[in-house]
């Protein structure tokens, strides 16, 4: 599939993710599952912002399988890592700075469609999103956990692989 193909059905996955993103925000809040479908739009009003970085963490999500190749998604990625890496420095969290240049430079490594073209690609790579949160609030608590960001960078690159039919667990 070719890159746009990609992102719209990255965007298309996004519809069904948003019951468990919606589902996990009402969690979070104590609030019960029942409420899903009574509140569900008061909740997208409310929480429009983690909803719309959600959506974008499900494009993102089903343009990374090809950064191990020369892309369109491999420039998107990049460029969006060198901005995130920039205002580390900027920070000053050298040491988080580091850390992503260095894991930006493993694709390099890798064949195409062979590491990242896998199940275990797609459940370990957007495993830091569940952190983020908790690294950037300071609080350790599993209401703060970036469940909505891993659900939907995670269904963003099953897209992907599923749609490219290579998926392996190798």
């Amino acid at each position: 599939m070719k890159f746009r193909q990609h992102v719209n059905l990255g965007a298309l996955t996004y519809l069904p993710t948003l019951v468990p993103v919606l589902a996990w925000i009402l969690f979070r809040q104590g609030l019960p599952m029942g409420d899903l479908w009574k509140s569900s739009l008061s909740i997208i009003v409310l929480h429009w912002w983690e909803i719309t970085i959600c959506f974008f963490l499900c494009l993102i999500g089903s343009m990374t399988p090809d950064i191990d190749t020369k892309s369109i998604s491999q420039k998107v990625i990049y460029s969006l890592l060198f901005i995130a890496n920039l205002a580390l420095i900027l920070f000053k969290y050298y040491r988080e700075s580091a850390i992503l240049g260095f894991l930006a430079m493993v694709p390099m490594l890798v064949k195409h469609r062979r590491q990242l073209h896998s199940y275990i690609a797609a459940v370990v790579l957007p495993a830091p999103l569940l952190f983020l949160p908790i690294f950037i609030t300071g609080v350790v608590d599993y209401r703060n956990l970036g469940v909505s960001y891993y659900i939907s960078a995670l269904a963003g690159f099953l897209s992907h692989i599923i749609a490219d039919g290579e998926g392996d667990w190798s």
